[in-house]
């Protein structure tokens, strides 16, 4: 038996739609092993009109559930689809499982696993890596798109949170003269807590501001609840990741479509900020994207493709692509400061007295304090306390943070908590040219790229190349 069959200790997940009308969408995902079947029921609630058939609320249903395929033998998409959909769905199966099997078992950053399921180092092929899971449905349609009103170039949907990037699009765009639609993704858990503060202002400032409630974060307890692999006291314990959820933003982004379709809206922006391709070789041999598929650009070409071939003319892209956090963080900070108080980039945010508070521990609280104080801006406006910034240079120092090396170098530097030399690590305040781009902001629609590059260029130092390994300024 080859790992990636032991590891398959699911017979099949099933996934079904049961209803779509009104506001909202309801569905089935279920799993079966030794012939015992548990099933949970998924439900989406939006807060203004959609428009839908069952094929979309079926997708709906299927996008949380790929979470969990490498432990599946079959994912079985009961309801109607396409040979679009299939394709796209066994490839979306592929990059998760690989994704999971490398970042949460192999290249783990904590034991979420019983002993027994880890991969030993003769197991840590490609092969393995992709799993066994076959992709199946039970009504194979041709493609039947609701009827929609016709699309205009300038309505933008933002995939929008409390996080500094989806606040920095969202003010870039409207300034830009896009019709600004505010997408939020109510999960019933206190995720949702980082995005309630923002999306309250949103909902009394702005028009066009849509949310959707679902459960899938209790999906996804269900399914780690019920999975043998999983050593169940370990995920008990508060971390800063997921003990196995890999796939979120395509949940957002699918759920974001009803909308889409209802309001005419042919862009999608996720907060997707700039990743230094160096930081990120093979794994033993095996290509992967390090747990952020789904903040890279071959996700947002793969969804805008998928999209298109479906008959939906939405794009997905990102406007801050080419400039690290702590550029998006310096033009949030001096620009749009009515936005920049409405950040709560911590996932373990807390209500106290009624405001949403981070928790000002953890890595992703670090490397935001660092950011606000490096543009000159004060951490307290989004309620961190006075203690966490006095004490930041010890608490860094404790902290594993997951930032790229040079930019938590360089602002390590420029907050005096160490006395490295910053020659070589200038590129992170620029604008970078991706390997795959003859020019910046390539990946941003024409109709925006020039405002969007204006703005940034103000808070950022130069344009930046790759060249023999490392990041050259182009000469202007």
């Amino acid at each position: 038996m080859s790992y990636a069959q032991k590891i398959a200790v699911l017979d099949e997940i099933r996934v079904r739609p049961t209803s779509f009308s009104g506001r909202s969408v309801r569905g089935t995902v279920s799993f079966s092993s030794n012939g015992n079947e548990k099933s949970f029921e998924v439900l989406y609630s939006y807060n203004s009109d959609i428009t839908i058939n069952e094929n979309i609320a079926g997708l709906l249903m299927a996008m949380p559930a790929i979470n969990f395929t490498l432990f599946s033998r079959k994912l079985v998409l009961d309801f109607p689809v396409t040979t679009v959909d299939l394709m796209h769905i066994r490839e979306f199966v592929r990059i998760n499982n690989r994704e999971v099997f490398v970042n949460k078992l192999a290249r783990r950053r904590y034991e979420f696993f019983r002993k027994e399921y880890l991969p030993a180092e003769s197991d840590l092929t490609e092969e393995n890596s992709n799993g066994i899971t076959k992709v199946e449905t039970t009504s194979l349609i041709k493609e039947s798109i609701p009827e929609t009103p016709g699309f205009g170039n300038k309505k933008v949907a933002v995939l929008s949170s409390g996080g500094k990037e989806s606040l920095l699009s969202y003010g870039m765009l409207r300034e830009a003269g896009a019709e600004t639609h505010a997408f939020y993704f109510n999960e019933s858990g206190s995720h949702w807590f980082t995005a309630s503060t923002a999306y309250s202002y949103y909902s009394e400032k702005f028009s066009n501001v849509h949310k959707v409630w679902a459960n899938v974060d209790r999906l996804y307890r269900f399914f780690l609840r019920n999975l043998e692999p999983i050593d169940q006291e370990a995920i008990s314990r508060k971390t800063d990741t997921y003990p196995v959820q890999l796939f979120i933003f395509p949940v957002y982004a699918m759920a974001l479509v009803p909308v889409a379709l209802k309001q005419g809206i042919s862009s999608m922006v996720l907060g997707d900020e700039f990743d230094d391709p160096r930081e990120m070789p093979p794994y033993h041999g095996i290509t992967h994207y390090y747990g952020v598929y789904d903040q890279s650009h071959d996700f947002n070409s793969f969804m805008s493709r998928y999209f298109n071939s479906k008959g939906i003319d939405l794009k997905v892209w990102t406007a801050v692509y080419p400039v690290s956090g702590s550029v998006v963080e310096k033009a949030l900070v001096r620009r749009y400061p009515e936005l920049f108080r409405l950040q709560r980039s911590c996932h373990s945010c807390r209500s106290i007295n009624g405001k949403m508070v981070p928790c000002g521990r953890c890595s992703k609280c670090m490397g935001i304090v660092m950011f606000v104080l490096a543009a000159g801006g004060d951490p307290t406006d989004i309620l961190y306390r006075k203690e966490t910034v006095n004490n930041l240079g010890e608490l860094v120092a404790k902290e594993r943070m997951r930032l790229d090396s040079d930019e938590l170098n360089l602002m390590k530097a420029k907050l005096n908590l160490s006395s490295m030399d910053i020659s070589e690590l200038e590129h992170v305040e620029g604008i970078h040219i991706l390997p795959d781009e003859k020019a910046p902001f390539e990946k941003v629609p024409e109709i925006f790229r020039d405002s969007l590059q204006k703005i940034i260029s103000q808070y950022s130092k130069g344009i930046y190349h790759l060249k023999a390994g490392q990041w050259k300024r182009t000469e202007d």
